[in-house]
């Protein structure tokens, strides 16, 4: 039983991936998890608890605040700022307006899905075009230092250095796959949308923007929670069916390849799942530190279909091609375990350089006073360009 299970949840993910018409193979997968729902209850209900404690007491406390600064950063007039003065060499790097660099900031602190709900915004206020917002995704949706640095580093690699090597690698790989998606995808809209409109908006108070801000970010907050319970259920039954270990098994008896390239694989699927669960898994394996730092670089980029799903549902009826976007987030993975390779290799760094045990996380909020900062110096330098011009 487990084995067809797990042959038809492949079969019908992969149809529901490539097919343009995938509503029967949606419908067959849903069918499938429900009948697991029905065998397996108490997995459901366990990875449903794990999903809840996830989102409740780290996902809300780290990703709301950020949220209702960014919304109201974005009401008095913040992005053009920065916008302005980083268009020059936004332009040139990534073929995109200057908010590409306000998006690119505010990710690289923040991480997943801040990336996607600050380009949702700039898109329906006009701010950017479609394809334009499809290219700063391409190096704008990010992970954070906090769980980069902070929980996989210093948590579950006990090593504080390694989390400093995977975020250098994270941020410079998603640039580099900025330039490749620069001649990837053209922008075909010539009408210019990203007119820098200082004027801050007096029709609303200060109190209406803060409550709008709220309200939205809650919003959003609560869709990012139902795809993190949602994903966790399924991580759970598929352990219960032992999906992966089904899978490895097939393509040994059947494909005959290596043991080390099977291993690599079920590796990857079952981390791609959930980007939490998927980086404890891997930082646990049993194999040499450099292979798990270079698979811990591919994923904390590709970032799982947990948060590929709440991108999707950030960015509903915004027109971005979440397909393309995968493809994307591929590329950014590829270049960030090769960076992570090379830097492992240049600084020639072995397992007993990197024994530190340190349990210590980075401190969220300290992270977001550091970016708030930043942005309020870039904004002054702006103000200060444009009154010295005038």
């Amino acid at each position: 039983m487990k084995y067809i299970f797990s042959i038809i949840i492949t079969i019908t993910f992969f149809l529901c991936f490539i097919s343009k018409k995938n509503i029967k193979a949606i419908i067959a997968l849903i069918s499938i998890f429900l009948i697991l729902l029905i065998f397996y209850p108490k997995a459901s209900i366990n990875g449903a608890k794990e999903g809840i404690n996830l989102w409740m007491f780290t996902v809300v406390p780290s990703l709301l605040p950020f949220f209702v600064i960014s919304d109201m950063l974005m009401s008095f007039k913040f992005p053009e700022n920065i916008a302005k003065l980083f268009s020059p060499i936004i332009k040139k790097l990534f073929n995109t307006s200057g908010y590409g660099a306000y998006v690119f900031i505010m990710s690289i602190f923040s991480g997943y899905p801040s990336g996607a709900k600050i380009v949702k915004d700039l898109i329906e206020n006009k701010k950017i075009s479609i394809k334009e917002g499809q290219k700063i995704l391409t190096f704008s949706s990010t992970s954070g230092p906090l769980f980069i640095i902070g929980a996989v580093g210093s948590g579950m690699l006990k090593n504080s250095i390694a989390g400093y090597i995977l975020y250098i690698s994270h941020v410079f790989g998603a640039i580099l796959n900025g330039i490749l998606f620069k001649f990837m995808i053209k922008d075909t809209n010539k009408n210019k949308l990203n007119h820098y409109n200082n004027s801050y908006n007096n029709s609303f108070s200060s109190s209406e923007i803060f409550s709008h801000a709220i309200s939205s970010s809650i919003i959003t907050c609560g869709l990012i929670g139902g795809y993190i319970v949602m994903f966790s259920v399924i991580i759970y039954l598929l352990r219960e069916i032992q999906y992966f270990n089904v899978i490895g098994y097939l393509m040994q008896k059947y494909f005959h390849l290596p043991s080390f390239f099977i291993s690599t694989i079920n590796y990857l699927l079952e981390s791609s799942l959930e980007i939490s669960n998927g980086a404890k898994i891997i930082s646990l394996i049993d194999k040499s530190f450099t292979y798990k730092m270079c698979l811990l670089s591919f994923i904390i980029s590709f970032s799982g279909l947990s948060i590929i799903g709440q991108v999707s549902g950030i960015l509903n009826k915004t027109g971005i091609n979440i397909k393309l976007y995968v493809v994307s987030k591929i590329f950014h993975g590829i270049f960030s375990s090769l960076l992570c390779l090379i830097l492992m290799i240049l600084l020639n760094v072995k397992v007993p350089a990197f024994n530190i045990n340190s349990t210590s996380s980075l401190n969220e909020f300290l992270l977001l006073d550091l970016l708030l900062i930043i942005i309020l110096i870039l904004n002054i330098i702006s103000h200060k360009i444009k009154f010295s011009k005038n």
